[in-house]
């Protein structure tokens, strides 16, 4: 059975899904109608500029909205068949914050976690999802400020060679304030990502020495207890 602040975060992950698709959408639709160069030849006809582009966004909203409802409905399917008894994900874990401090499940009882594993070195899908909790968090702190501050959202390095707590500070100081950024050695993260059944696939070295890491991109949203509710996929 879901938690009412659980339905409150989901909510407020679909919806900021949902704005952030149309948004780029009409940016996109928007770039494709710039101005014709000059000599540019045009043709005039009863199919104006302006026209396509209202049809292109009105018709991309349409897919998009069809996609994310198709989506949304699909999810729910596998949740029902999937929610018969109780998940083997989670379970107990001890890593470091960016202090120096041990922690493990136990530090965040009675608070709600949204868990993240990452790597500081990744490029762009990383921050995307780091954006998106921010964002959630800072819509859920507008509207029901006592969901917010039940809830705390948890990033775990899935590349502890270079992840250390110096890196992850720095890091840190571009996202959300409430973020909190966990390290640890290559065994305490490798029993982690073995509980939450991340998907870790380290990239052959770069002549600079430098390397990507493929893994799962998933959210884990954890019960005060620390156990695990739910999910959200990338998608949402």
């Amino acid at each position: 059975m879901t938690s009412p602040s659980f339905n409150i975060l989901r909510r407020s992950v679909l919806l900021r899904s949902t704005e952030a698709y149309r948004t780029g959408v009409l940016r996109r639709s928007l770039a494709t109608s710039s101005n014709p160069g000059p000599g540019a030849q045009i043709r005039r006809g009863p199919v104006t500029w302006i026209g396509l582009t209202l049809t292109a966004v009105a018709s991309a909203s349409a897919v998009g909205y069809y996609k994310i409802e198709r989506e949304r409905k699909a999810d729910e399917k596998f949740r029902e068949v999937t929610t018969v008894g109780k998940p083997d994900i989670g379970g107990t874990w001890t890593l470091v914050d960016m202090n120096g401090r041990l922690v493990n499940e136990a530090t965040y009882a009675g608070k709600y976690t949204l868990l993240y594993f990452g790597f500081a070195h990744c490029p762009d899908i990383c921050p995307s999802e780091l954006a998106k909790v921010a964002q959630v968090m800072d819509r859920l702190h507008k509207e029901h400020p006592e969901v917010a501050e039940k809830i705390v959202p948890l990033f775990v390095t899935v590349d502890p060679a270079r992840d250390s707590m110096t890196c992850l500070k720095e890091y840190g100081k571009d996202f959300h304030p409430k973020l909190q950024f966990l390290t640890g050695t290559p065994e305490q993260v490798k029993q982690m990502t073995k509980k939450y059944r991340v998907y870790i696939s380290k990239a052959d070295e770069m002549d600079d020495g430098d390397y990507l890491v493929d893994h799962s991109i998933v959210l884990y949203f954890n019960n005060p207890d620390g156990t695990f509710q739910d999910f959200f996929s990338q998608s949402m």
